[in-house]
């Protein structure tokens, strides 16, 4: 992952990381809102910040008064994960990463989860050819798992980011036509499965409006770990 990180007093003290968004690590409210001016006045930006709950709310108003208003504050969100073994009974058969044979009913699949979660076409920004970039990578990395009837995805999840211990599943939809039969549960609990013959703890952001959402993973056996917020540019 390219970025960097910034700290004031040590990484003991304070310390935050900028790459394509901004996440606050550690620190009291002084020093997430030094670290807020210095993200401001090296130029990048504006961009995304997630995190903390906590952490998001001291380091915000400096970066909005940097940047401007935020397209959307999601102060209500919950980092949750699978630290138990996934019920095999739940595990949706024929979950799997797409190929990129696939492609057109993966892009169809995560352009209405990007318009849904974030009321906006991923296809307005340079004909959407950074957003087809984003999904072909994630194809070609085996990083997309699908579930698929007819050519046609009905199931979707990424995995975002792993490292040596953890991994992290976002971009989870579910063809509105089937939604409630329990597909987004089973694909859920499919590559939960996936990662943990890996070695890795499954993990992921959401919304804590999204009751039904919160029902899937707590039924496959998902737990709150940390409240989380993100703010959207």
């Amino acid at each position: 992952m390219d970025g960097r990180f910034l700290t004031r007093g040590g990484p003991e003290q304070s310390l935050a990381f900028v790459g394509s968004s901004v996440l606050p690590i550690l620190g009291d409210a002084a020093d997430l809102e030094a670290l807020a001016h210095a993200v401001v006045e090296s130029g990048v930006g504006p961009m995304s910040l997630h995190g903390r709950r906590d952490l998001v709310a001291h380091m915000w108003p400096a970066l909005e008064r940097g940047w401007g208003s935020a397209r959307e504050y999601r102060a209500s969100q919950f980092l949750m994960a699978l630290r138990s073994p996934v019920d095999p009974t739940l595990v949706l058969e024929g979950t799997r990463p797409a190929t990129l044979q696939e492609f057109d009913s993966v892009l169809a699949a995560a352009a209405a989860m990007y318009r849904e979660e974030l009321h906006s076409d991923p296809f307005e920004v340079g004909a959407g050819a950074p957003f087809r970039r984003r999904v072909a990578r994630s194809v070609a990395r085996g990083r997309t798992w699908v579930g698929i009837d007819g050519g046609e995805v009905f199931f979707k999840a990424d995995i975002a980011a792993i490292s040596s211990r953890v991994a992290q599943i976002q971009g989870v939809w579910v063809d509105p036509s089937v939604r409630g039969t329990g597909l987004g549960a089973g694909g859920t609990a499919a590559v939960c499965a996936a990662l943990q013959k890996r070695g890795l703890t499954p993990s992921l952001v959401v919304n804590g409006t999204n009751e039904p959402a919160r029902r899937a993973y707590k039924r496959v056996g998902m737990v709150d770990l940390v409240d989380y917020a993100t703010v959207l540019l």
